[in-house]
């Protein structure tokens, strides 16, 4: 009997000892591997965010400090896009935030396949502290019109589809993209001037960094005559499908309703665009990949709702943007359908 607990004794010793080791061993383990708090990730992001398959190149960028230690690798997941999942980002220089200091590194990449990938950081120090919390999404679409760095200016041609003034179905109509400036109250705008064999609409525009902003529409004959003030976004680069935007401005002038009836204009305007989706278009000048995107400009008058819509379909062929077919639409009746036969570049540019 003495002996049993004697035996058992020692079997609790050495099952104490067992427990310790294998603590002190899992202590040591955890301590090796580090934890998130010693690195911070701050600023992961792709730039641009969203990117054409097989031919736009995104710049992946990190910013990355450490809390006790200098920082050893930082690596990024892009086995999402068919890549390794350490690839090695590469230091580009310093960075500060508040009282953060640290690293930047970045990767450039482009993509093959389509979809939207989710992709993961992981950065370390020289103690084995680790981060790999941080992640970001990129888009990969069919199309995508990014940031013109210049604006060919060019004549368009196009086939007049549908007109309120019946007598031009079935003409041409010619459109000057970029190939004039006039100025109204001391500033100078673009004219995108479209000549038909009757009427046709001026639209006075301005570039942006990244944006077409527009501060006139004149559609003759009689049909339209409004001014923007401010001036409002048009055309918000890059474009892609799934993409909007929304503007609120003062609008003043008029419009003639389906029966003619002039309604003065001086409200206030949502301006609203939407890239609705990709489409190959076939027109006269061929079949073209296009962005169709709806521009839509809504306000009340005397207490009733009124709406002058503008419908593109958007294209970039040589670095060149084109539109395919356009659509104009005043409270929801169809005014105007041009689509395009023919291109010719001038030699100037909007830059």
């Amino acid at each position: 009997m003495h002996d049993k607990k004697g035996c058992m004794v020692k079997i609790a010793v050495i099952a104490t000892a067992l427990i310790f080791v294998l603590t002190s061993s899992v202590s040591v383990m955890s301590s090796t591997l580090g934890t998130s708090s010693d690195v911070m990730v701050l600023n992961a992001s792709a730039s641009p965010p969203v990117i054409a398959v097989n031919t736009d190149i995104t710049e992946l960028r990190v910013d990355v400090a450490g809390i006790n230690s200098s920082i050893d690798l930082v690596k990024i997941d892009m086995s999402p896009l068919g890549g390794n999942a350490s690839t090695i980002m590469s230091l580009i220089g310093n960075f500060t935030e508040g009282n953060i200091s640290g690293y930047r590194f970045n990767y450039s990449t482009n993509a093959s396949a389509e979809g939207s990938f989710h992709l993961t950081i992981n950065a370390t120090d020289m103690n084995g502290n680790y981060n790999n919390s941080e992640s970001f999404m990129l888009e990969v679409k069919r199309i995508v019109i990014p940031v013109p760095t210049a604006i060919p200016a060019m004549t368009f041609i196009s086939n007049i589809t549908y007109d309120r003034e019946r007598t031009n179905v079935g003409q041409n109509a010619t459109t000057d993209f970029f190939t004039a400036t006039e100025v109204i109250d001391n500033e100078t705008y673009y004219v995108i001037n479209t000549s038909k064999p009757t009427g046709g609409t001026k639209m006075y525009v301005d570039l942006g960094n990244k944006t077409v902003t527009i501060r006139r529409l004149v559609t003759e004959p009689g049909l339209a005559d409004l001014t923007f003030d401010p001036e409002t976004v048009m055309l918000d680069f890059p474009l892609w499908a799934g993409k909007t935007w929304t503007n609120t401005t003062k609008v003043t002038g008029m419009i003639a309703n389906e029966t003619g009836a002039i309604i003065t204009i001086n409200a206030t305007a949502v301006i609203s665009g939407a890239v609705t989706e990709e489409v190959n278009l076939t027109v006269p000048y061929g079949t073209v990949p296009c962005l169709a995107l709806e521009l839509n400009c809504s306000f009340d008058s005397l207490g009733q709702p009124q709406t002058h819509q503008e419908n593109y379909w958007i294209s970039r062929v040589d670095n060149m943007i084109l539109i395919p077919k356009s659509e104009r639409y005043i409270n929801g009746n169809l005014t105007e359908e041009l689509e395009l036969i023919d291109t010719f570049a001038v030699k100037e540019s909007a830059n």
